[in-house]
């Protein structure tokens, strides 16, 4: 077994982070095959997706869109659970020493080579003259968009954050322990209601700018819903995710199945309630308040019904879960560039929208799998990834 995941770690938080980074690999797979795909020939990066094609499904939306209201959200969440515990154990300097190494490093070569592979096929797709070199050179010097990693260096961000609310409250910690998934459930509720809606009705949903400099890049709306969710898992996390309501074989971990149907009841109200309000009342104002309401709802009960979905049900170690898992970082470092070149080459395919997701999903999860296991046979790089 490797080192990473020897006894000790919690199988259920290994195997959801990897799931939830599948779930990164679907979700970028579906977006060349979407209804409201749309491709920008003057700017590819205003594209709506590096790669869009002609054959489209609805359900891909359906899909899709489930994807995006909580997966990130999940995903800040988990990175924050044991945030707490690795500062006391390491303390700031080490803390921060290693996350600079394990984040940084890779953030700034995958944008600066992994990136522009990625975004290459856009290029050449609107018809834009090929050469790699040239292309290589103007996406450094314009705009320089760090595509999925913007999540990595966010996370640095949020890392550095904790310290330093370490650094102020160490002496007062463990004084607080969810022990209610409940008041948890309600608490974020209110707390991301609070957040989210105000900046999304400033900024709309596609206010991307950069922090000083590109490729510092991240969603306007969204971000302090993100920090929510980090700085959620690290007070959930502050004690041992053992001592409130994560506590394995707790009352939340054995009612996953009420959580995980709560998740699909909250998704299906906000696919359908508010353009059946619109259509009874011809009120878009009334359609635009109860899609927020609903999107919060959504995006708390889906991270919620996974997170107990996975505590409940997953607690046997798997060999071929522990190979995703361990490979997963990499995975998320590398995945695009296999995305929008699979899409790229299907351009010309004439195939049903569905079955190319399907194709592209598979290239996509097994060469980037392939890539992690043989990057991870280099020792150094194996000690930092």
């Amino acid at each position: 077994m490797p080192e990473s995941l020897k006894q000790g770690r919690e199988v259920s938080i290994d195997y959801l982070r990897a799931f939830v980074t599948l779930l990164v690999l679907a979700h970028h797979s579906t977006l060349a095959y979407t209804t409201f795909a749309h491709a920008d020939p003057a700017n590819y990066l205003n594209s709506t997706a590096p790669i869009v094609d002609t054959q489209r499904w609805v359900f891909l939306d359906y899909a899709e869109n489930f994807n995006d209201v909580f997966f990130m959200s999940l995903m800040f969440l988990v990175s924050g659970l044991f945030v707490w515990p690795s500062l006391k154990a390491r303390g700031i300097g080490t803390f921060l020493k290693d996350r600079l190494l394990r984040l940084g490093a890779p953030f700034l070569l995958g944008a600066a080579f992994v990136m522009p592979l990625a975004y290459y096929p856009s290029w050449l797709a609107a018809g834009q003259p090929p050469g790699y070199l040239g292309f290589w050179l103007g996406f450094l010097t314009h705009g320089w968009s760090p595509g999925p990693l913007w999540f990595v260096w966010v996370l640095l961000l949020f890392d550095l954050l904790a310290s330093v609310v370490f650094l102020v409250l160490r002496r007062r910690e463990g004084r607080f322990v969810v022990r209610s998934a409940w008041k948890a459930f309600l608490i974020l509720f209110a707390v991301c209601f609070f957040v989210y809606v105000p900046l999304l009705a400033r900024f709309g949903f596609g206010t991307w700018i950069p922090f000083l400099v590109p490729p510092l890049y991240f969603q306007l709306p969204r971000i302090l819903l993100y920090a929510t969710w980090f700085f959620a898992g690290v007070i959930v996390g502050s004690r041992g995710i053992g001592k409130g309501f994560l506590a394995e074989g707790g009352p939340f971990a054995r009612h996953w199945p009420l959580w995980l149907a709560a998740c699909v009841v909250a998704y299906n109200l906000l696919w359908f309630v508010p353009g059946g309000i619109e259509h009874a009342h011809g009120s878009t104002q009334l359609r635009d308040l109860a899609y927020v309401i609903l999107w919060v709802l959504s995006c708390c009960a889906s991270c919620f019904g996974l997170l107990a979905l996975f505590r409940g049900a997953f607690t046997v170690r798997r060999a071929w879960m522990d190979s995703i898992t361990r490979a997963a970082y990499i995975m998320y470092i590398v995945h695009y560039a296999y995305v929008t070149w699979t899409q790229y080459f299907l351009l010309r395919v004439t195939m049903f929208a569905g079955l190319k997701f399907l194709v592209t999903f598979a290239v996509v999860a097994g060469a980037s799998w392939g890539t992690a296991k043989l990057l991870l046979k280099v020792p150094a790089l194996r000690r930092v990834l």
